[in-house]
């Protein structure tokens, strides 16, 4: 609806500057006029100017009742009404025009005595307009001497000038038409690919969620066997990140003081169940300020790879370091590399997951380093 009615202001406003526009170019073959028929130049600007207003309202209309008939959507056919349309329209408003303004009962016509003076003079003088035998409007001449009844003279050639500005604005119409489909399809193209992108970013997003969560119960499932004290904290911890899970499952991003707040809650999750082993700093404080988004989960998602994937002792403790670049806008998060054997069977959906949400977010990949001795993953704020 919306873009049918861009479409009907558009073509209006076209009608408004080409209904002038068009008059004044038609009242061209009439310029060699003298000064005292200034007035017919004015009526015959009027009466182009009057053609070209109806031509473009019948193609406006034709082109607005093209979206609810199906039949009007083949250009031919609606090319063939439109002029017909035209034709009859201009047959009328010319005659009209003509017993507005007639001419004298009888007058002589010849090769020097121009058309229009038939058309629109009141008198059988000699008007002062003279032009080229062979002029648009001069080419229907009678013998010199052979007389006819003016008021009953049709004007041909200003018919086919009205035919001629209707085909004009038709072929306008089409191009303009053309182009709002064209924006149209890619519109919609743009919105069937934004929501492709946000349904697997979505599918993604649920994937990482039961991965989350089976993590945590293992982890809880091991702590309660262990210490009931410290499973208890830890469950604790764990409600308020799906409680923070909950609130976001809408968004497909969240703020960057929310992300890393999510991210702390999680590692002091880890540290209820690691003790001293596992320690994690913010390198720079400007990050618990920083502005922008991030996909949800992602550095908690990092802060989980690092934990998995190495082992750690209280005398050879993990030490997470969450860096900030501010002028880059770039949040990393590194740790010194001691991998452990894994026991458990992976699921594969970390980093890899997290890659793929930020290409459908940012169309730029998360950057992975390994140095061999420091293993580093960041990620540009959104």
């Amino acid at each position: 609806m919306a873009h049918n009615k861009k479409l009907l202001w558009r073509l209006l406003l076209l009608a408004f500057i080409t209904t002038p526009l068009f008059g004044l170019l038609g009242g061209v073959p009439v310029l060699n006029f003298k000064l005292s028929e200034f007035r017919f130049f004015l009526r015959f600007i009027g009466l182009i100017a009057v053609i070209t207003f109806i031509c473009w309202c019948i193609n406006i209309v034709l082109l607005v009742f093209t979206e609810r008939l199906n039949w009007l959507k083949n250009i031919f056919l609606r090319s063939v009404l439109s002029i017909a349309c035209c034709t009859v329209l201009s047959v009328v408003v010319i005659k009209a025009f003509h017993n507005a303004y007639p001419p004298g009962p009888r007058v002589a016509l010849s090769a020097d005595k121009p058309m229009f003076n038939v058309m629109f003079f009141e008198n059988n003088k000699t008007p002062s307009i003279s032009g080229p035998a062979d002029s648009l409007f001069n080419q229907i001449a009678a013998p010199p001497k052979e007389q006819i009844n003016a008021r009953n003279f049709f004007p041909f050639p200003l018919l086919m000038h009205a035919l001629t500005i209707n085909v004009i604005i038709l072929i306008l119409c089409e191009l303009v038409l053309l182009h709002f489909r064209q924006q149209k399809i890619i519109s919609e193209n743009a919105r069937l690919r934004q929501s492709n992108l946000e349904a697997r970013n979505n599918q993604l997003k649920n994937q990482l969620h039961p991965h989350f969560l089976f993590n945590s119960l293992n982890t809880l499932r091991i702590l309660i066997k262990k210490d009931a004290d410290k499973a208890e904290t830890y469950l604790l911890k764990l409600s308020e990140i799906l409680r923070v899970s909950v609130t976001s499952a809408a968004n497909s991003v969240t703020d960057v003081s929310d992300e890393l707040s999510l991210c702390l809650s999680y590692l002091q999750m880890q540290e209820v169940r690691f003790g001293d082993t596992l320690l994690y700093d913010v390198t720079n404080k400007q990050l618990l300020n920083a502005k922008g988004k991030l996909p949800v989960f992602a550095m908690q998602m990092l802060a989980e790879n690092v934990i998995k994937h190495n082992t750690f002792t209280a005398e050879q403790p993990l030490h997470i370091f969450i860096d900030y670049d501010a002028e880059r806008r770039l949040i990393t998060v590194r740790n010194k590399i001691r991998l452990k054997k894994l026991t458990e069977v992976t699921t594969q959906t970390g980093l890899t997951n997290l890659n793929e949400r930020y290409k459908l977010l940012s169309n730029q990949p998360i950057v992975i380093k390994n140095s061999g001795d420091e293993f580093t993953v960041s990620i540009k704020i959104i």
